[in-house]
Parts: structure tokens; C-alpha cells; sequence
């Protein structure tokens, strides 16, 4: 059986490295939606909610998640996790549209 998470998330305007340090002191994670026309969407989601869903399940990359923004909703699955080598921090998500 596939599970499916509604996860809410915001747009991001600002990207790089500056910005996405302010993000993640703000307690949320910046991430990254790849979409078949090319149209890539950056947003930002809470970091606690992902972090104890992704420690207790195992295989994560079958997981289906809903992506709620303020007017869409978008279908994905997780393509990539980075994390800080030590700390083992999320640093990023990036997710796939299906």
C-alpha cells in the first residue's frame, strides 16, 4: 500500500545560499519541485514535520506527497535528500512531479 502526505509549503522569491540559511534559521527547509514542462518551483516546507516523517519511514522514495502552495496543489515524490554530513541535518529536498 502507498501512503500519500499532504505537506503545506510556501513559495520561495529569494534563492541562494544567503537566503536559504535564513530559511533553514526559520526552522523550515528550502526545497526544490522539478516539473515535466520545465517550470521548476522553489519552495520552503517546516522542517519538523519532514524530519520525524522521513526518521520513522524506510523507504521514502515510494512515498506519494501532496504539495498544498497557496493556490495549487502538486503531486510528487521525493527525488533527493541532502543532508549535513556530521549533524545529519536536512539541507534540502528536492522533489519529482509525476
Amino acid at each position: 500500500m502507498k501512503k500519500k502526505i499532504i505537506i503545506k509549503a510556501k513559495y520561495r522569491t529569494k534563492l541562494g545560499t544567503k537566503y536559504s540559511n535564513k530559511i533553514r534559521k526559520q526552522g523550515k527547509i528550502p526545497s526544490i519541485i522539478y516539473t515535466k514542462k520545465k517550470n521548476n518551483i522553489a519552495i520552503k516546507i517546516k522542517y519538523n514535520f519532514i524530519y520525524n516523517f522521513i526518521k520513522n519511514n524506510n523507504n521514502i522514495k515510494n512515498i506519494k506527497f501532496i504539495i498544498k502552495l497557496k493556490n495549487k496543489i502538486i503531486k510528487c515524490k521525493i527525488k533527493e535528500i541532502q543532508k549535513h554530513p556530521i549533524k545529519n541535518k536536512i539541507l534540502h529536498i528536492d522533489f519529482m512531479n509525476y
